[in-house]
């Protein structure tokens, strides 16, 4: 009797480890490795920025890096971006921001994640051929798809806010909304 109990063991525990070595990784897995990727997208200034300067196109990279709660990221994300207007302004902008992402915990094909952070913009205005950083926060929502165990395909908005209530004068900030489909790349490093 002791020796079945032994052999019965022994296959209960060959099985139990054979099942998880062998068992294929769901897609939230996917979304769980380091990330590195690009957007291109329109970008939109809302509220008084929008009297100033008119939609464009823009483009943006990112990385995403595990952080130590299973559905946390820590990312860096920046992005140029060029306004014009009917006017004679002209506005660059170059957005540099950390922030922490959220994986929503939905049993869904598609993956929600929610972000927000802070940083700097480096801004450069014209006609005044004037430039500064000025504090930048940001938030934003992205819905992703795997394309595979490599590739991640995403639509984004996101809504940064340019804080210029330092600068003398100054009445509001500058209030921007981008979208854009992402492209990203799991790394297998680990």
């Amino acid at each position: 009797m002791k020796i079945f109990i032994k052999y019965a063991f022994i296959v209960v525990l060959v099985f139990s480890f054979s099942t998880a070595a062998f068992s294929r990784a769901s897609r939230k897995d996917y979304f769980l490795k380091p990330q590195i990727g690009f957007w291109f997208g329109p970008i939109t200034p809302v509220y008084k920025t929008a009297d100033d300067v008119e939609t464009d196109l823009g483009a943006g990279a990112f990385v995403r890096y595990n952080t130590s709660m299973r559905d946390v990221k820590f990312g860096i994300d920046t992005s140029y971006q060029h306004y014009e207007s009917n006017g004679v302004n002209e506005l660059y902008i170059v957005p540099v921001y950390g922030n922490f992402l959220y994986l929503l915990p939905l049993n869904l094909p598609v993956k929600f994640q929610v972000k927000a952070g802070f940083g700097a913009s480096w801004i450069k205005i014209y006609p005044d051929n004037s430039s500064q950083w000025d504090p930048t926060f940001g938030t934003g929502i992205e819905v992703s798809f795997p394309a595979g165990r490599t590739i991640n395909i995403a639509l984004r908005i996101d809504y940064l806010y340019i804080y210029e209530g330092h600068i003398e004068g100054s009445k509001h900030g500058g209030h921007v909304v981008n979208a854009g489909v992402s492209l990203y790349f799991n790394l297998n490093i680990f």
